[in-house]
């Protein structure tokens, strides 16, 4: 499924709940918010809707955080549903055509001298 992104009416209306006296703030943890983003308070994934309510404007530092964690409990969700429907993964490494063996030599690199630790300044 693909991830519903928020309309720009409701991305235009976020920012202007989060501004006050020209300066944007971060809702989740109030810092400044030079660089934001417009985020799902559900994630998507986890059945949050692109609505007004579900939406956020969060800093880069509170996204850097937030965002693994939904990554995680998507794909968990991801996992339970397919054990629930009963799709398994494979027990048995899937075989491949074997590749013919080479008669070439293998190339091997010349032996290089080695090299000095110290040398004498003179």
């Amino acid at each position: 499924m693909a991830r519903r992104e928020f309309p720009r009416s409701i991305k235009v209306e976020v920012i202007r709940r989060a501004t006050r006296d020209g300066i944007t703030y971060c809702e989740k943890c109030g810092g400044l918010a030079k660089r934001f983003q417009i985020d799902h308070v559900i994630a998507d994934a986890h059945g949050g809707e692109p609505v007004i309510g579900n939406a956020e404007l969060i800093c880069e530092a509170c996204y850097a955080v937030k965002n693994p964690k939904d990554t995680t409990i998507a794909a968990k969700i991801k996992r339970v549903e397919a054990k629930a429907l009963g799709i398994k993964r494979p027990t048995v490494k899937i075989a491949s055509a074997p590749f013919p063996r080479s008669d070439k030599p293998k190339h091997e690199r010349p032996m290089l001298p080695p090299r000095k630790l110290y040398e004498a300044i003179g």
